[in-house]
C-alpha cells in the first residue's frame, strides 16, 4: 500500500513568492550598505578612524543579508521545485529543503 502526498498548491507557491521577494529586498538593502561601506571608508581618513569602525560593522551586516537572501532564494526554488515536481509526479520525498541553511 503506498503513501499519498497531497498537496494544496496555491499557498506553497505564495509563500515561495514571499521567500523571494524577502530575497530581493535583502539584496536591495546589501548593496546600499554596500554603497555606505564604500562612502565610510573614503571618509575614513578625515574622520580619524571612526568611518573605517561604523563601514568595517555595516560590511558584517551587509555580508550576513547576501547569505539570508541567497537562504530566501534557495528556499523559494525549492518551493516552487516540489509544487512543479508533485503536479508531475516526479518527487522524491524529502528531497528539497535539506541545503539552503547549511551553505
Amino acid at each position: 500500500m503506498g503513501t499519498t502526498v497531497a498537496m494544496t498548491y496555491q499557498p506553497i507557491k505564495e509563500v515561495s513568492r514571499g521567500f523571494q521577494q524577502a530575497a530581493q529586498v535583502l539584496r536591495t538593502v546589501a548593496k546600499v550598505l554596500q554603497a555606505l561601506v564604500q562612502i565610510l571608508r573614503a571618509m575614513a581618513f578625515a574622520s580619524m578612524g571612526t568611518s573605517l569602525a561604523l563601514a568595517n560593522y555595516l560590511d558584517v551586516i551587509r555580508q550576513k543579508l547576501e547569505k539570508l537572501a541567497k537562504v530566501c532564494q534557495e528556499f523559494s526554488e525549492d518551493l516552487a521545485r516540489a509544487v512543479t515536481d508533485h503536479q508531475t509526479g516526479a518527487y522524491k520525498a524529502g528531497s528539497y529543503f535539506g541545503e539552503g541553511v547549511t551553505r
